[in-house]
Protein backbone atom coordinates (compact mmCIF):
# COMPACT_ATOMS: atom_id res chain seq x y z
CA UNK A 1 0.00 0.00 0.00
CA UNK A 2 1.48 3.44 -0.62
CA UNK A 3 1.07 6.59 1.14
CA UNK A 4 -1.70 8.67 -0.58
CA UNK A 5 -4.22 5.56 0.07
CA UNK A 6 -2.77 5.15 3.65
CA UNK A 7 -3.72 8.27 3.80
CA UNK A 8 -7.15 8.67 2.20
CA UNK A 9 -8.12 5.74 4.24
CA UNK A 10 -7.25 7.49 7.14
CA UNK A 11 -9.41 10.11 6.36
CA UNK A 12 -12.18 8.10 5.56
CA UNK A 13 -12.06 6.31 9.26
CA UNK A 14 -11.77 9.68 10.65
CA UNK A 15 -15.41 10.58 9.38
CA UNK A 16 -16.74 6.81 8.53
CA UNK A 17 -20.06 7.31 10.35
CA UNK A 18 -20.99 10.21 8.66
CA UNK A 19 -19.93 8.90 5.14
CA UNK A 20 -22.20 6.10 5.72
CA UNK A 21 -25.37 7.28 7.37
CA UNK A 22 -28.73 6.74 5.97
CA UNK A 23 -28.49 3.02 6.48
CA UNK A 24 -27.65 0.21 9.29
CA UNK A 25 -24.25 -0.39 11.11
CA UNK A 26 -21.92 -1.97 8.62
CA UNK A 27 -18.23 -3.42 8.74
CA UNK A 28 -15.55 -2.23 6.64
CA UNK A 29 -12.71 -4.19 5.76
CA UNK A 30 -9.78 -3.24 2.93
CA UNK A 31 -7.08 -5.53 1.75
CA UNK A 32 -3.90 -4.83 -0.17
CA UNK A 33 -2.68 -7.39 -2.96
CA UNK A 34 -0.56 -8.89 -0.55
CA UNK A 35 -3.77 -10.32 0.75
CA UNK A 36 -3.11 -8.41 4.43
CA UNK A 37 -5.79 -6.82 6.26
CA UNK A 38 -4.71 -3.24 6.07
CA UNK A 39 -8.17 -1.67 7.67
CA UNK A 40 -10.80 -2.98 9.43
CA UNK A 41 -14.22 -1.28 10.95
CA UNK A 42 -16.82 -2.63 12.73
CA UNK A 43 -19.50 -0.22 13.94
CA UNK A 44 -21.58 -0.69 16.88
CA UNK A 45 -23.88 -3.16 16.65
CA UNK A 46 -22.85 -4.90 14.06
CA UNK A 47 -22.08 -8.88 14.57
CA UNK A 48 -18.52 -10.64 14.44
CA UNK A 49 -20.06 -12.79 11.75
CA UNK A 50 -20.65 -9.71 9.20
CA UNK A 51 -16.75 -8.92 9.92
CA UNK A 52 -16.03 -11.91 8.40
CA UNK A 53 -18.05 -11.51 5.67
CA UNK A 54 -16.38 -8.47 4.89
CA UNK A 55 -12.64 -9.46 5.04
CA UNK A 56 -13.77 -12.56 2.70
CA UNK A 57 -15.05 -9.70 -0.01
CA UNK A 58 -11.83 -7.70 0.53
CA UNK A 59 -10.18 -10.52 0.15
CA UNK A 60 -11.71 -11.75 -2.78
CA UNK A 61 -11.52 -8.48 -4.67
CA UNK A 62 -7.69 -8.22 -3.70
CA UNK A 63 -7.18 -11.64 -5.08
CA UNK A 64 -9.43 -11.96 -7.94
CA UNK A 65 -9.20 -8.31 -9.15
CA UNK A 66 -13.01 -8.26 -9.44
CA UNK A 67 -16.14 -7.21 -7.52
CA UNK A 68 -17.68 -10.42 -5.76
CA UNK A 69 -20.66 -9.69 -8.08
CA UNK A 70 -18.36 -10.04 -11.08
CA UNK A 71 -17.19 -13.17 -9.66
CA UNK A 72 -20.51 -14.48 -8.80
CA UNK A 73 -21.87 -13.99 -12.12
CA UNK A 74 -18.60 -15.68 -13.98
CA UNK A 75 -19.87 -18.46 -11.50
CA UNK A 76 -22.83 -18.94 -12.68
CA UNK A 77 -22.03 -17.98 -16.75
CA UNK A 78 -19.34 -20.60 -16.34
CA UNK A 79 -20.78 -23.16 -14.38
CA UNK A 80 -17.99 -23.40 -11.67
CA UNK A 81 -18.15 -23.01 -8.36
CA UNK A 82 -16.18 -21.43 -5.49
CA UNK A 83 -14.62 -25.02 -5.07
CA UNK A 84 -12.83 -24.76 -8.42
CA UNK A 85 -10.98 -21.93 -7.03
CA UNK A 86 -9.21 -23.90 -4.50
CA UNK A 87 -9.17 -21.44 -1.72
CA UNK A 88 -12.31 -21.41 0.82
CA UNK A 89 -11.79 -17.64 1.69
CA UNK A 90 -13.45 -16.69 -1.64
CA UNK A 91 -16.96 -15.61 -1.88
CA UNK A 92 -19.31 -14.62 -4.18
CA UNK A 93 -21.69 -12.22 -1.90
CA UNK A 94 -22.36 -9.07 -3.24
CA UNK A 95 -20.30 -5.84 -1.63
CA UNK A 96 -16.97 -5.97 -2.40
CA UNK A 97 -14.91 -4.15 -4.63
CA UNK A 98 -11.49 -3.84 -6.47
CA UNK A 99 -9.38 -0.42 -5.63
CA UNK A 100 -7.67 -0.02 -8.96
CA UNK A 101 -4.95 3.03 -9.90
CA UNK A 102 -4.51 4.94 -13.12
CA UNK A 103 -2.94 2.22 -14.83
CA UNK A 104 -5.91 -0.43 -14.07
CA UNK A 105 -4.06 -2.56 -11.22
CA UNK A 106 -6.00 -3.72 -8.17
CA UNK A 107 -3.96 -1.73 -5.78
CA UNK A 108 -6.69 -3.02 -2.76
CA UNK A 109 -10.01 -4.75 -2.33
CA UNK A 110 -13.05 -3.21 -0.15
CA UNK A 111 -15.37 -5.29 1.66
CA UNK A 112 -18.52 -4.02 2.76
CA UNK A 113 -21.00 -6.02 5.19
CA UNK A 114 -24.33 -6.00 7.13
CA UNK A 115 -26.87 -4.59 5.49
CA UNK A 116 -28.22 -5.80 1.88
CA UNK A 117 -26.05 -7.01 -0.78
CA UNK A 118 -26.99 -4.62 -3.37
CA UNK A 119 -26.46 -1.98 -0.25
CA UNK A 120 -23.12 -3.41 0.98
CA UNK A 121 -22.03 -3.14 -3.33
CA UNK A 122 -23.15 0.74 -3.26
CA UNK A 123 -21.55 1.55 -0.28
CA UNK A 124 -18.25 -0.29 -0.98
CA UNK A 125 -18.38 1.38 -4.74
CA UNK A 126 -18.86 4.89 -2.92
CA UNK A 127 -15.78 3.88 -0.23
CA UNK A 128 -13.92 2.77 -3.78
CA UNK A 129 -14.65 6.58 -5.30
CA UNK A 130 -13.70 8.25 -2.69
CA UNK A 131 -10.40 6.54 -2.01
CA UNK A 132 -9.42 6.68 -5.94
CA UNK A 133 -9.44 10.41 -5.58
CA UNK A 134 -5.81 11.91 -5.75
Amino acid sequence: MDEKLYHRIRLLMQDFDGFVEGGGPVCLAIADTDLGLVALLRMPGVHQRIEHMAIGKAYTCAKMGCSTEALHQRILREQLSLADFMDVRLTGMQGGVPLKDESGAVVAGIGVSGRAPADDEALAMKIRDFLAQA
